[in-house]
């Protein structure tokens, strides 16, 4: 089957033929039609083979319905049966041929719409995707600067009581060290009333 040839399914192949879809079956069977299989297993006709048959069907309809007439020439001579050609299922069969070609047209067409609407709404979607993968990504900066924020009041909290605490040992260290100082005073004291005392004379045997 050329590529070019139009082509048509088991229905319309019935509807050109006027004929029931299992006729059109049976024809296929038969090799009076040579039908293609498509990829879902239903069958593909070419306008023109279908168009053929149903010549050929409406000439061996004919030849049932026998009239008589006569044989128009010089040497014709008595009555001779002539066969009634049905030009008008012709027509009728072309006519419907046409129609199901301009349906077949303008489901092509609604195809095509429905296809760019499609593609349409999926760049749709992927543009929301991206927005909201954008967004997601914007209150996980908020989240990490408000917790990055949090951790720092933390720690801040954390050096001031820390600052409290060695402020209070340096107050404590210092009273120790005036204590310490006081001690030392008063024992020097001491020691020099000592030595007035000749302590250390005695104590050396000097």
């Amino acid at each position: 089957m050329d590529r070019g040839e139009e082509i048509i399914g088991l229905n319309g192949a019935a509807a050109v033929l006027d004929v029931e879809p299992e006729t059109v079956r049976r024809f296929a069977e038969e090799g009076r039609l040579r039908p293609e299989r498509t990829e879902n297993g239903g069958y593909a006709f070419s306008l023109q083979d279908v168009l053929g048959l149903a010549r050929e069907l409406g000439a061996a309809s004919a030849e049932e319905e026998i009239f008589e007439g006569e044989v128009m020439g010089e040497e014709s001579s008595g009555n001779s049966r002539l066969p009634a050609v049905p030009f008008e299922r012709y027509e009728r069969l072309l006519q419907q041929g046409q129609d199901y070609k301009t349906r077949l047209e303008e489901r092509t067409r609604q195809t095509e719409e429905i296809r760019q609407e499609r593609d349409a709404a999926r760049m749709e979607i992927d543009r929301l995707w991206s927005e909201i993968e954008r967004l997601n990504l914007v209150e996980f900066q908020r989240e990490l600067q408000e917790k990055t924020i949090s951790t720092l009041e933390e720690d801040k909290t954390k050096l001031e009581s820390e600052r409290e605490r060695l402020l209070k040992e340096q107050v404590t260290l210092a009273q120790e060290k005036s204590a310490l100082s006081e001690d030392r005073v008063r024992l020097e004291a001491e020691l020099n009333a000592m030595k007035n005392r000749g302590f250390w004379s005695r104590l050396f045997g000097g």
